[in-house]
């Protein structure tokens, strides 16, 4: 077969392995691309797609494998680099998803997708204002991303900048009442300004659509803390805990409802499964000292305090 016939039946497979991708046969299309990739392994268009394929699955390693491989036959795709640097982003690898974002606005400067993507790095970063001014960019091009208004609204919250996080939320629940990340960091937004009772009311609403969600199940419960109401917060940090165990922020704040309950002994053992999760956590270990203050056991208790001290 002459090179160009070659080309156009390799080109034709790549449609079939497109085709079956769009239908929902993953796992033919991954066939298709294997066989063409034997054919010619510098083929971009096959690895691409092969990349995305196993991105879908969650194969991220492998994803990152061949979207290098099919950067390496086309340098300058964009399309590839922003994929690239979602798949960095779930291997939380944030600096090198940042750089592929930073390539692929280099070359589409108006990709608000790649835009906002990078606020996330950055975020995640701690680059709080960078990523605020991220948002702001992929909101000039695309105002309807209510994904951006979120994140927008999350860069703002971790700036202290409450009353203008909570007017971005408000703005993504007005397009989409029922999005359950939108209403739980509105919840902690209300929380942050001192309006409790409507933050649990947005917590509520949050949990009703989304049973399992951890984020709004811990605030739920440091709300009604807040609240004074320290034994339906323990029942919402049961809750959470049946889920997961690894979580330290719940089993601390466990801890403090059972102390605000004076059941001491509990607390303590609540601190010591929140240390087990996080050794260096230290409001956990203050904590412990002052509950074993209260059970009278001060050699402990002074020695949990030096802890802190270190």
């Amino acid at each position: 077969m002459d090179q160009m016939a070659n080309t156009a039946a390799l080109r034709e497979a790549l449609n079939r392995a497109v085709a079956a991708y769009k239908e929902g046969r993953a796992a033919d299309a991954e066939t298709i691309c294997r066989t063409i990739l034997a054919e010619k392994q510098d083929f971009f268009d096959a690895l691409h797609l092969l990349a995305v394929i196993q991105s879908t699955v969650g194969h991220w390693n492998e994803a990152l494998l061949t979207y290098d491989r099919a950067l390496a036959a086309r340098p300058y795709h964009a399309g590839a680099l922003y994929n690239r640097g979602v798949t960095l982003q779930n291997l939380q690898r944030f600096e090198e998803a940042l750089v592929s974002y930073e390539r692929a606005i280099a070359l589409q400067p108006n990709n608000a997708r790649a835009l906002t993507n990078r606020g996330v790095a950055l975020q995640n970063l701690g680059r709080s204002e960078e990523a605020l001014a991220s948002y702001e960019r992929a909101l000039v091009l695309r105002p309807d991303d209510l994904e951006a208004f979120n994140n927008r609204g999350v860069a703002l919250q971790e700036l202290g900048r409450f009353e203008e996080a909570l007017a971005s939320y408000e703005q993504v629940l007005a397009a989409w009442p029922d999005y359950p990340d939108a209403l739980t960091n509105r919840g902690i937004a209300l929380q942050n300004l001192g309006r409790l009772e409507e933050a649990l009311a947005s917590f509520e609403r949050a949990l009703a659509l989304r049973t399992d969600d951890s984020k709004a199940l811990n605030n739920r419960g440091v709300t009604l803390q807040k609240l004074k109401r320290f034994e339906e917060a323990l029942a919402t940090y049961d809750r959470l805990l049946a889920m997961r165990q690894d979580n330290a922020e719940a089993h601390y704040n466990r801890g403090v409802s059972l102390q605000e309950l004076r059941r001491f002994e509990e607390a303590l053992a609540s601190y010591d499964k929140a240390l087990a999760v996080r050794a260096n956590y230290v409001e956990a270990m203050n904590n412990r000292g002052v509950t074993l203050q209260k059970l009278e056991r001060l050699e402990q208790a002074l020695a949990s305090h030096e802890r802190v001290l270190v």
